[in-house]
């Protein structure tokens, strides 16, 4: 058996595509390399509508069978291929796309898998919901990320329990932004802390030191920061007016186009800030991507090797900051709530997106408006070594997820492996491996929303909402369990491991794949 292997990211891609739609499929090919190695020959192709063909044609004729398993979704999957092609993908919603729009039937999920003839899913959810429009008979099969044999060594190493003695974390290229650090100090929630947050973005900074502490801030703008401040928000608030209301109606009044008359230098200003960044973003609806050069009125924090310690106990969170289903206000608002008196709780940010100012901005101007907490946040954007990746593995005593929807969640599974309980909510593919067994458990409701790819913004399917409340208690029962209650802690950390080897390991993913495309073994042998 021969298989041809396509993501749209390539490994000569990945490090400056994180946050990008789709980046994520290219960790998917790359787990799934042993697996299908073990099946048969595999090669990775980068053009698929030229490579493809000529590879199964000399397969055929060598007399090999041949597949084409595109790791891509749906509608971005190549069709009219001679090869036979399986897409390989992941969905978060309770319906796939049964539409088309823009003129591309593509768009139309239906339409792509009927002619694929069937489909390889990392979830239950999305193999029902695709049963539901194309019937039970249809060949669809959940096979999700065999990611859990690559953390054999780091499974064996000590140190599964909470830490009692720091990590130091190694970051080569990267910016770690810490609020027990005194730099971050006019972020930190206070007196006037907003106007403090917005004189320190503006105020000149240094060019080797982008962030500015309050201690050093020059004393006639501290003073006159509150009034600056309201400056700026009526400015922003004139910006975002024109923006929402006036901009839209203009176009629409009858007759000739009216000459526009040059707006002032401050409207422009804002206006420009405004189409640039909105803050924060609305968590309802599906979220896009910040624009590609965007330089909002922030400080620059600039890529450069540097360093951290973790201790206490670590909660962290893998994630892309754009994409709202990641839902990061709750998890960073219900954790401050909860730990707002307890100095040795950490939440740590791990964010995967080549643009970060804007998202860093956002975040601390987030806290900055929360009442006064002593729990530690550090935002930690840069890529880590597999070294560094583990000792982020070892140092965290709970991974964490707030999301509104999973396809599957690389990150959740991959620290579950680990053995590191969750705080999670149980719903979409975290419905297959998510219970009180492995986590402390957030509620959540259903929603409805648009399908995440679709501009018409149309509510077609649904998605969950957490249940903050929810979200702050399963935080602190997760805090005092690793503090007060070791076995039970160790209890849950065998059973995350045990369960995760039944769900995601290259033995089940090998029998799966092995049973739906009807591979003989002594064959693949």
């Amino acid at each position: 058996m021969k298989f041809l292997v396509y993501s749209q990211v390539t490994a000569a891609q990945i490090a400056a595509s994180l946050g990008l739609p789709e980046y994520s499929y290219y960790f998917v090919l790359r787990d799934f390399l042993p697996v299908l190695q073990q099946l048969g020959d595999v090669l990775v192709i980068e053009h698929p509508e030229v490579e493809v063909d000529p590879l199964y044609e000399a397969a055929c004729t060598a007399g090999e069978s041949c597949l084409f398993l595109s790791f891509s979704p749906p509608q971005k999957t190549p069709l009219g291929l001679r090869c036979p092609t399986i897409p390989v993908f992941a969905w978060e919603f309770s319906s796939i796309p049964n539409e088309h729009w823009l003129d591309e039937l593509n768009q139309d999920w239906r339409y792509v898998l009927q002619q694929c003839g069937q489909g390889i899913s990392h979830s239950d959810l999305t193999v029902q919901a695709v049963k539901a429009e194309l019937g039970e008979a249809f060949p669809i099969i959940s096979i999700p990320s065999p990611v859990w044999d690559k953390f054999q060594s780091l499974r064996e190493q000590p140190g599964a329990l909470p830490l009692h003695k720091s990590i130091r974390i190694q970051v080569r290229s990267g910016v770690v932004l810490d609020t027990h650090d005194v730099a971050l100090e006019p972020y930190m929630p206070g007196l006037d802390a907003v106007a403090k947050a917005v004189a320190a973005a503006r105020a000149p900074k240094p060019a080797d030191n982008p962030i500015q502490t309050q201690a050093t801030a020059d004393s006639a703008e501290i003073a006159n920061a509150p009034q600056q401040s309201r400056r700026q928000i009526s400015r922003r608030y004139l910006g975002e007016w024109y923006l929402r209301v006036l901009r839209e109606l203009l176009p629409s009044l009858p007759g000739p186009a009216p000459v526009q008359p040059p707006l002032p230098a401050t409207v422009e200003l804002v206006i420009e800030d405004c189409e640039q960044r909105l803050e924060p973003r609305n968590q309802v609806e599906p979220s896009s991507l910040p624009k590609s050069g965007v330089k909002p009125l922030t400080p620059e924090w600039h890529l450069s090797e540097c360093n951290f310690a973790l201790s206490g106990v670590v909660f962290t969170s893998l994630f892309n900051p754009y994409d709202g289903r990641k839902n990061w206000v709750d998890m960073l608002t219900a954790f401050c709530a909860a730990f707002k008196d307890t100095a040795d709780a950490t939440l740590v940010f791990k964010l995967g997106h080549h643009e970060y100012q804007s998202a860093l901005n956002d975040m601390l101007m987030c806290m900055a408006r929360m009442p006064k907490f002593k729990c530690r946040v550090v935002l930690l954007q840069g890529f880590l070594d597999k070294a560094e990746f583990d000792s982020l593995i070892r140092a965290s005593a709970f991974v964490v997820n707030a999301s509104h929807g999973e396809g599957q969640c690389l990150p959740l599974m991959e620290f579950l492996s680990c053995g590191k309980p969750a705080v999670a909510p149980r719903h979409s593919a975290m419905l297959d491996y998510i219970d009180s067994e492995v986590a402390f458990v957030v509620d959540s409701w259903l929603d409805a929303t648009a399908w995440s790819h679709d501009p018409r913004l149309a509510y077609r399917t649904l998605r969950h909402q957490i249940d903050w409340s929810s979200l702050v208690e399963a935080y602190r029962a997760a805090y005092q369990c690793a503090q007060d209650d070791p076995s039970r802690y160790a209890k849950m950390s065998a059973a995350a491991i045990e369960r995760m080897r039944g769900h995601c390991s290259q033995a089940v993913a090998t029998q799966k794949l092995r049973q739906f495309l009807s591979i003989d073994e002594a064959v693949s042998q």
